[in-house]
């Protein structure tokens, strides 16, 4: 297993980089997990044929984390040897979800609560998270490996037990714990390292980063609570699981 950060920013992008997206591979099989503004191109870097996709997982709703989906259904679309790509994600905000269909592009699948399912040696499973919108973990286990995307959510016990023993953690990291309240709908850096010290992940990967902030800030934070295999993601790199 191996996750490549297409973008890692949120709720809008740094200068030259991209919002949530991440593309997650196992032997021939290629998910993608979000595709946030700017990620689309970044994908096509390294999935040259959109057959070769095997699905894609959208953890919610949110600008950041689909609007390229909005131009990928173009691309579907309009190469008519391509089939309709499976595409997961929660019904809600419904206005929202019934906008992504574009020419049979995707096979819509909404997400329901403790969702899963078994593709090719996958198990794959969806766990609701605490958000402004309907929003859920997405956990990939292949027997061996286990893979867990938090998606956005406020620090909830769905995220524990969706967590607990992950080889590899990608969680939020929105914001700084000085900046945070209690209507926050997002995870501090320091809130992310608690979970994966209490989760016993193996390697713990921050995300979606507030472009304002200093990344070396977001590290130090969350590196008082978790002080093994803490790494914040960089843009186009491949992560091993």
């Amino acid at each position: 297993m191996k996750i490549t950060v297409l973008g890692n920013c949120g709720p809008y992008p740094r200068a030259g980089g991209a919002c949530s997206g991440y593309l997650f591979e196992y032997e021939d099989i290629k998910i993608l997990l979000d595709c946030g503004n700017g990620t689309l191109s970044r994908l096509f870097q390294i999935v040259k044929d959109i057959n070769d996709l095997d699905m894609i997982l959208l953890s919610h709703l949110h600008s950041d984390h689909l609007s390229d989906i909005m131009v990928l259904r173009y691309a579907i679309a309009l190469s008519k040897d391509v089939s309709s790509i499976p595409l997961y994600a929660p019904a809600s905000p419904q206005e929202i979800f019934n906008q992504i269909q574009y020419e049979n592009a995707f096979l819509m699948r909404p997400i329901e609560e403790n969702r899963q399912f078994s593709y090719k040696g996958l198990t794959i499973r969806f766990e609701k998270m605490d958000h402004a919108v309907d929003s859920y973990g997405i956990c990939i286990q292949n027997g061996n490996k286990k893979f867990v995307y938090s998606g956005d959510t406020k620090y909830c016990d769905a995220l524990i037990e969706l967590a607990k023993d992950a080889d590899l953690l990608l969680c939020e990291s929105a914001v700084l714990e000085r900046d945070k309240t209690p209507s926050t709908p997002h995870l501090s850096a320091k809130e992310a390292a608690e979970i994966g010290k209490i989760c016993n992940v193996k390697q713990l990967l921050l995300t979606h980063f507030l472009p304002k902030y200093d990344r070396q800030e977001i590290f130090s934070e969350a590196k008082e609570a978790f002080d093994e295999n803490l790494i914040l993601c960089e843009e186009m790199k491949t992560y091993s699981v």
